[in-house]
């Protein structure tokens, strides 16, 4: 029998990761898949170019923001400021990615891009705020060794609300300032 090949630290961080960054893409399929839904059923059904544009733009930030949590939640072990701080700067920098993500898919499908409501310096700060905040609660979870799923996900789904719904108040502030307001299944889907 040959002994079985030794781990290492690097090599669980990897797999977590990459783990991390698999499900992050799925997570983003399934959250277009819900905009959708939110769209269709008020009536706005997007075309299918713009729909193909949002889906770049939303697995884009997925797995970018999701990566850089995990990063942060894994090297967190010894600090849970650590992962707050790596999960800050993880948002802009996936803010940005997803944009570019979204506005390179506009122009190979010829697709005019749409105007923003918010602008990405509003959104980017706000994205860094509530992603530092869920990096350093996840972390803080990990280090207490809670194996509670439902607290994972109450805190994602605390965050989210949270930050989700404080983005539509604003977008749509935003939207009725600029005399567009918009209408709820599109404000939804800017969150």
């Amino acid at each position: 029998l040959e002994p079985e090949p030794t781990r290492t630290i690097g090599d669980d961080a990897l797999r977590q990761i990459g783990t991390v960054a698999l499900l992050s893409v799925l997570l983003g399929f399934v959250m277009q898949g819900f905009i959708l839904a939110a769209k269709l059923a008020g009536g706005s059904a997007p075309a299918g170019v713009l729909f193909i544009s949002d889906l770049a733009q939303g697995v884009t930030w997925s797995f970018f923001v999701c990566t850089g949590v995990s990063i942060g939640v894994f090297l967190s072990k010894a600090r849970a400021s650590v992962a707050g701080l790596i999960a800050l700067a993880s948002a802009p920098i996936a803010v940005a990615f997803a944009k570019s993500a979204q506005k390179t898919m506009n122009g190979i499908l010829k697709v005019a891009d749409q105007p923003a409501v918010l602008s990405l310096a509003t959104i980017s700060i706000l994205r860094a705020i509530e992603y530092g905040i869920l990096g350093w609660l996840l972390a803080k979870l990990v280090q207490q060794d809670s194996l509670k799923i439902d607290r994972y996900i109450g805190s994602g789904v605390l965050i989210g609300v949270v930050f989700g719904g404080a983005i539509a108040f604003l977008t749509y502030s935003s939207s009725v300032t600029m005399g567009t307001a918009l209408t709820l299944p599109k404000t939804l889907g800017t969150v």
